[in-house]
């Protein structure tokens, strides 16, 4: 078997000391096109206002229902009730969710607390807040045994 050698002409656009100059044409990137899918670029909308609001008395209305269905015959128990919480407000934002709002972001805080004693209690929240465009609603639930405060905020993202 014979081996054969292969010599390559100096290229004439190389220095002469074999050092290598690389140019990139002009309009393309620098950066190898690794996946099509991730370079998609938006136009700005420069929308501010809402398209559409947030119908308060449906959201009303499905926060009720919500609390209603969990909360009408149970008894306040406060090991239980501390995971009742996050599944009443994952529901209630599940369900606003499906109103299909554009460009709202929802929160649902949800508190429960036990009728014995007939306890005061005050709830208060701070938030930047928009008043053209941002609202919030308050849902309140009470049998004989419990209490119960849902509160929705809708933000408008921008």
């Amino acid at each position: 078997m014979a081996a054969v050698e292969i010599a390559e002409a100096p290229d004439p656009r190389l220095p002469s000391d074999n050092s290598m100059i690389s140019t990139i044409p002009e309009g393309s990137s620098s950066r190898p096109d690794t996946d099509s899918r991730a370079s998609t670029e938006f136009e700005p909308s420069y929308q501010l206002e809402p398209v559409k609001k947030p119908r308060h008395s449906d959201i009303q209305r499905l926060a009720e229902n919500e609390l209603e269905r969990y909360l009408k015959d149970l008894r306040y128990d406060p090991i239980k009730c501390r995971q009742l919480t996050r599944d009443i407000a994952s529901a209630i934002l599940e369900r606003v969710k499906e109103m299909k709002v554009p460009r709202y972001k929802f929160v649902v805080m949800v508190s429960l607390g036990s009728e014995k004693g007939n306890p005061g209690v005050q709830l208060g929240s701070r938030c930047l807040w928009n008043d053209s465009t941002d609202s919030s609603i308050t849902v309140h639930f009470q049998n004989r045994n419990l209490f119960a405060v849902a509160i929705i905020y809708g933000l408008y993202k921008e």
